[in-house]
């Protein structure tokens, strides 16, 4: 493979469409882009856009930083964004042996560890003052039974961090709503089988349309150079899913409770910070922050004009900020998952018809989760993919003995 004579960004965790949102966000930059995954079989390291995609091994952190030395190697300086929370864990623990191989802007190790730790982002935001539900962190058995004898519900559990054996038992949801504690046990496997520890969280009133976020770009310094605020229409699975359709929106209150949290954190780099707006005080509860890294939503800034992958590049390297044009208003389209969402939340009463038709007719900005102009690859692959799954499933229906009396499982689709 011949060597580029061109700026080379390195995005670690390509499998993802956040990955190739990264590479999409810089297409037009004239750089060479390299992938670092998981699994080079994703759907999204099929774009054409990617100059190498490289296996990172086995997931310890040595063969890890042997991957990234590698591509040092063959391709000189490297500018990395990192795309997972594993992988901005990585950095931040490993940052003095990275330093001299790439560039990168991160937070230092204990902001990353204050924000990205449940448990300590609770305790702090806490301290702090900042508006977060009844939270409670369980390691077993005894400690879950305690928890949900306190937590008011309805309420939410989720792994700490999605194990590769939660993915394997739980693929399509990655949290579960609880009516009363009897629900845990309804939810089809052992929760300690999958992951080492789970979240426990006060369910907030409200449906997905009231689901906010606050994307920012803060440099080396500290000073936030730009911002997106944006609003999640639709998740899949509806309640407490992943996006499937957002839209930007203005929000000075969330805005201003962005930048106070960041602040107070001394937080630099890519972030954001997820709250909803719950229907019983009209309140902002924080429900999640990202730490230095996008997330799935954030091309809704891209495609809104509010590049934050580009200064993150530009800055990782010092080169001067360019002056962002002013928003336009966006959406965000997970296209696989749009039309199972929607049918769902139709069914259930919960889809917010006027807000989803208003953010669609007014976007002048469009960008989706694996589908584009020039690069229809990771769409055709995703689309093969899912049409494997479900012949698999329907195969193993038919295949199946029926069964009577089995209970209902509890449910993330809220």
């Amino acid at each position: 493979m011949p060597l580029p004579d061109r700026a080379v960004v390195l995005v670690a965790g390509a499998e993802s469409p956040t990955g190739l949102g990264v590479a999409r966000a810089l297409r037009g930059e004239g750089l060479t882009l390299v992938g670092l995954t998981n699994d080079p079989t994703a759907s999204p390291c099929r774009s054409g856009l990617w100059h190498e995609v490289v296996d990172e091994g086995d997931g310890c952190p040595r063969a890890w930083v042997g991957a990234v030395r590698g591509i040092v190697e063959r391709y000189g300086r490297t500018v990395l964004i990192p795309v997972r929370d594993d992988v901005v864990e990585l950095v931040a623990d490993h940052a003095t042996e990275l330093e001299p191989l790439v560039e990168f802007v991160l937070p230092p190790k204990d902001v990353v560890t204050t924000l990205l730790d449940k448990t300590a982002f609770h305790a702090w935001a806490v301290e702090h003052g900042f508006p977060v539900p009844h939270t409670e962190i369980v390691e077993d058995e005894a400690q879950l039974a305690a928890a949900l004898a306190r937590i008011p519900y309805p309420a939410v559990i989720k792994p700490f961090e999605r194990t590769p054996q939660w993915q394997v038992v739980s693929p399509r949801h990655k949290a579960y709503r609880l009516g009363s504690a009897a629900d845990v046990a309804r939810i089809g496997f052992r929760l300690f089988d999958a992951a080492p520890r789970f979240v426990l969280q006060q369910w907030i009133p409200g449906t997905d349309s009231d689901v906010w976020f606050c994307l920012v770009y803060r440099d080396r310094g500290g000073r936030e150079v730009a911002s997106q605020v944006g609003r999640k229409l639709v998740q899949w699975p509806v309640g407490t899913g992943c996006t499937a359709l957002a839209t930007t929106a203005e929000d000075e209150e969330l805005r201003a409770l962005t930048h106070r949290l960041l602040d107070a954190a001394g937080h630099i780099g890519v972030g954001s910070l997820e709250v909803k707006r719950s229907t019983a005080d009209g309140k902002l509860y924080i429900t999640e922050p990202t730490v230095g890294r996008p997330n799935l939503q954030s091309n809704v800034a891209t495609a809104a004009g509010v590049n934050l992958t580009l200064l993150q590049y530009r800055d990782a390297l010092g080169l001067d900020l360019p002056q962002l044009p002013d928003p336009r208003p966006a959406v965000w389209i997970h296209e696989t998952s749009l039309p199972r969402a929607m049918a769902v939340s139709a069914a259930r009463g919960v889809l917010d018809v006027r807000a989803v038709v208003g953010g669609l007719r007014g976007a002048s900005g469009r960008m989706a989760a694996f589908s584009a102009t020039a690069d229809r690859t990771p769409l055709t692959s995703e689309l093969r993919r899912l049409g494997g799954r479900a012949a698999c499933v329907v195969s193993g229906a038919l295949r199946r003995p029926a069964r009577r009396g089995s209970g209902a499982p509890a449910t993330a689709e809220g």
